[in-house]
């Protein structure tokens, strides 16, 4: 199977090509089904899960590429040298940067502004496709709007697509710091 991309958007058959070789990819490195559905919910709003996607389609290396949108491009082209329009690269990148705690930290525009797992334990987590999802939005992306539930549905349907069935709902976070009040839990999912 091979990776499918260009700067454009992806259509929905060529995502499932692409998501199927991230899975076969970081689940043979150790990765839960969970984490991989989460990544790939992020992929999807980032990327469509494309490797080779400039971000809003216009190639400058000042903003985002490729299926995380690292930004400045040049974060992951300089790393990648010469190979850089490389899918299966790209996501050697993200596992440099879990083995080397580079990119996962605190976001105090998040409802929880500490990472209640470690990126490390993130990628061996059976959480909720769906926690994980805003996780891995809130702690490795850090947009602007961190309110995003699309992703968490787009992690569950990840989820969902590689295992064939639905992933159990998600248990109430509490992170690291202690219970939320009710009405922050709505605004989570």
């Amino acid at each position: 199977m091979a990776w499918i991309g260009g700067n454009r958007y992806l259509s929905q058959s060529e995502m499932e090509n692409n998501a199927t070789i991230v899975w076969n990819y970081l689940g043979s490195k150790g990765w839960t089904i969970n984490a991989v559905s989460a990544l790939l919910g992020n992929m999807q709003s980032e990327s469509t899960i494309n490797p080779n996607i400039w971000e809003s389609l216009t190639v400058d290396y000042s903003r985002g590429y490729g299926l995380v949108q690292w930004t400045p491009a040049t974060k992951y082209i300089d790393w990648a040298g010469a190979d850089w329009e490389n899918g299966d690269k790209e996501l050697d990148r993200i596992i440099y940067e879990v083995d080397n705690g580079l990119q996962w930290f605190s976001n105090p525009n998040a409802p929880i502004v500490n990472p209640p797992i470690t990126f490390k334990e993130f990628t061996t987590s059976t959480e909720s496709p769906a926690t994980l999802a805003n996780y891995f939005l809130w702690y490795y992306e850090h947009p602007a709007e961190t309110i995003q539930p699309i992703r968490a549905e787009q992690a569950n349907a990840w989820y969902e697509f590689l295992s064939g069935k639905p992933p159990e709902p998600p248990e109430p976070p509490t992170g690291k710091q202690g219970k939320l009040p009710i009405w922050a839990y709505c605004r989570l999912f």
